[in-house]
């Protein structure tokens, strides 16, 4: 069923772009013709795309929609025994909308000396991924987002590097703590549920705990590690090398992972950066003061980037147009 809308999809862009053959013209209006649901479908479709002045083909948007694209990730299994450390480098594009997700598990064996396997997952933009590690460990990932870790989890410590923004439900182990590493800081765990916020291009990086404790530090500090307890939520400011601790809503910071960006009196300027990585595009401002709106509410992952400038159309008095994958406000 899926399968069908997004080629549907496709047919309804380019036929309201002009760019249909006279054969996908007729297998569109056979498929209206089917019933008033497809009809439906189609009406909305066009409505948004009458109102825009410019907007992206429907072609370009569908995976914006309600759509699954299951990417089969080759075994380990499968590879050969003897391999070098550069072709174990897994990059795997795990193209899993919410909220339907699928866990994705990794196991590489001890094959004599062969050097120690890589994998690595990214949630592409516009896109939430779920994958269990070996240990067990479940990781939610959100839009732009990569892990790497040694798929086996072999060591003294159970290792993933981060860039991006991950929901951690760390399995049990006393004897072998887990450390997510990220470009200006570390978390370290024995067994919890945490969220951890670190795009490489961003100035801040935040740690939400939800359940159990961990340890936040900064790279090459010699200061004591930071310890958090349910609830709270320490902030680093790259920038200003600053670091804060609050108490929160971690429900605002987790909601992500099941498909929707909750923000509550949050910035207009960091809404949008939310929302171009959440759909990439590219959203410009026609007055800067608009950077300093604030504005409550909720965006659903699996609504498409027409539903959330309709919203904000609707809670404020901004406008918006578009031309392919620019957009502006004013």
């Amino acid at each position: 069923m899926e399968q069908e809308l997004n080629h549907i999809d496709i047919l309804i862009g380019n036929c309201l772009s002009g760019e249909s053959t006279r054969a996908e013209n007729d297998e569109l209006m056979a498929w209206i013709d089917q019933s008033p649901s497809n009809r439906k479908h189609f009406d909305e479709i066009r409505r948004i795309w009458e109102k825009s002045q410019k907007n992206f083909p429907t072609a370009d948007i569908s995976a914006d929609q309600l759509k699954i694209k299951d990417q089969i990730i080759q075994q380990l299994a499968n590879q050969p025994k003897t391999i070098s450390l550069s072709q174990w480098i897994y990059r795997v594009a795990a193209v899993l909308a919410l909220p339907i997700m699928l866990g994705i598990g990794w196991y590489a064996g001890s094959v004599g000396n062969r050097e120690t396997a890589l994998c690595e997952v990214t949630a592409p933009k516009g896109q939430v991924s779920k994958c269990v590690l070996a240990d067990g460990t479940e990781v939610w990932l959100n839009a732009g987002t990569t892990i790497k870790y040694e798929p086996t989890l072999n060591g003294k410590v159970r290792e993933v590097n981060l860039d991006g923004e991950a929901y951690f439900k760390v399995a049990k182990n006393k004897h072998k703590p887990f450390v997510v590493t990220t470009k200006y800081a570390q978390v370290k765990v024995l067994g919890t549920v945490f969220n951890l916020k670190a795009y490489s291009d961003d100035k801040k990086v935040e740690t939400t705990l939800e359940e159990g404790s961990v340890e936040f530090s900064l790279n090459g500090s010699t200061n004591k590690p930071v310890e958090l307890k349910p609830g709270d939520q320490v902030v680093f400011n790259t920038s200003e090398q600053k670091l804060t601790m609050n108490k929160v809503d971690t429900y605002l910071h987790t909601a992500w992972k099941d498909g929707k960006y909750v923000f509550k009196d949050a910035d207009l300027k960091t809404i949008i950066t939310e929302l171009e990585r959440l759909y990439d595009v590219r959203i410009h401002l026609q007055n800067d003061s608009l950077k300093q709106v604030h504005l409550r509410g909720m965006f659903e992952y699996e609504q498409n980037i027409f539903s959330a400038l309709e919203t904000l159309e609707r809670t404020t008095n901004m406008k918006y147009r578009m031309n392919g994958r620019d957009i502006w406000l004013q």
